[in-house]
């Protein structure tokens, strides 16, 4: 009974510590009010594409790893081989907290992983790295939490994606009108679409553009595969060129249809600004195209076309495109967006080392305090005498 005690002790004092490690020891931040996109000028990620450099690339996939023990079935060798059958030019295996390296060899490899193992799934991809960030906070994440989880995972060169945002709530539209220091947001996965989530942090002026992807598990069933995907547009199909256009936001996401030809994916021919006004061209007419800015509203709708323009307004503050073909297959463009001539201003965060403090001095109280308790409950206790308890019994009486 007391080894029982003892082990039951042991497993509560290892969650209270990683709850006082989460909650009370995490860096707490100063997040500034959200400021909508405003500016004197109309910003175009897709103002130096060339419509002959589209490549097709999958970054979220999972192969057998860890002996076994994550969700991943095939090796990474018949990842790539997937997607080499369907043509993709970047495609990427991003196992849990493990970088693969089996394609490391080959002209238009890119290191990637995913780095979280929490209850909630706030997940991100990491691409471009060299090592893992084992840190994570397991229980219910605080945007403290967040904040620091990507500061932790920024680094030069590298691309950081929030991953399925949706999924879980695992990043909120509160959560995203806060952070910032991310790269992309992974809108489209087939286990959630993120369409409200990223209107939220656009709306709160984050430069965050959009990556699709399929979050394969088990490529040899090949349920999922190829059902979403990023274009990006390069001049050479290296890693360096890939995370470039996806920082700068010179791609679009695309959810395909099953019925849809992987050589026959619809693809951005132009799209320009000239003042206050847009023209996007697409290769092939939409059943619907429309626009949508400031809070999720629907700016423009128009049908059967391949073709939309409009005319945007400050009080707009971004406009993003959307192409739905009648087969289901649809085109999510980055925004365009007001901004100043210097570039996007992102609200800056700063910690508040007093109070971070502070919370730290009551996560050392409280990991005390449990020591104690931890102390008296294993200590042996004084037998209570059965005529002790009848005498008190008749007192109270």
């Amino acid at each position: 009974m007391k080894q029982l005690r003892i082990a039951l002790m042991v497993l509560c004092t290892c969650i209270v510590g990683l709850m006082v490690q989460q909650y009370f020891f995490c860096p707490r931040y100063q997040f500034n009010t959200a400021t909508p996109f405003q500016g004197t000028i109309i910003r175009n990620p897709y103002e130096l594409m060339n419509s002959k450099n589209w490549i097709k690339c999958n970054f979220h996939a999972h192969s057998k790893s860890w002996g076994g023990i994550t969700n991943g079935h095939g090796t990474a060798r018949d990842v790539h081989q997937a997607y080499e059958k369907l043509h993709y030019g970047m495609h990427c295996v991003s196992n849990y907290h493990d970088i693969d390296s089996s394609n490391i060899d080959s002209v238009n490899y890119l290191s990637a992983y995913e780095h979280g193992y929490n209850i909630q799934k706030t997940h991100q991809l990491v691409l471009g790295s060299r090592h893992v960030v084992w840190l994570d906070y397991i229980f219910p994440q605080t945007t403290h939490n967040k904040q620091h989880l990507i500061q932790r995972l920024r680094e030069a060169n590298t691309v950081t994606i929030l991953n399925h945002p949706a999924l879980r709530k695992g990043y909120t539209p509160e959560d995203l009108t806060l952070l910032t220091g991310y790269d992309c947001m992974e809108v489209l996965n087939p286990s959630a679409t993120s369409t409200a989530e990223w209107d939220a942090a656009l709306s709160a002026g984050r430069t965050a553009f959009i990556a699709g992807d399929d979050d394969i598990h088990d490529v040899i069933a090949k349920k999922r595969l190829g059902t979403r995907c990023t274009f990006v547009n390069v001049t050479a199909n290296s890693g360096d060129a890939v995370m470039q256009a996806l920082k700068t936001g010179n791609s679009y996401g695309v959810i395909i249809s099953e019925t849809q030809h992987y050589d026959s994916i619809p693809q951005l021919r132009s799209l320009t600004v000239n003042h206050d006004s847009i023209q996007i061209e697409m290769s092939a007419p939409a059943q619907c195209a429309s626009l949508t800015g400031q809070n999720g509203n629907v700016l423009h709708t128009i049908e059967n076309t391949n073709r939309i323009s409009y005319r945007i307004k400050p009080q707009d503050h971004y406009a993003r495109a959307t192409f739905k073909y009648s087969n289901g297959t649809t085109i999510f463009l980055n925004p365009v967006y007001y901004s100043s001539p210097i570039g996007a201003m992102i609200p800056p965060f700063h910690r508040k080392v007093n109070e971070t403090t502070f919370f730290r001095i009551l996560g050392v109280c409280a990991m005390v305090l449990w020591i104690i308790l931890c102390k008296w409950w294993l200590s042996p206790k004084p037998p209570r005498h059965k005529g002790w308890v009848k005498h008190t019994m008749m007192i109270t009486f």
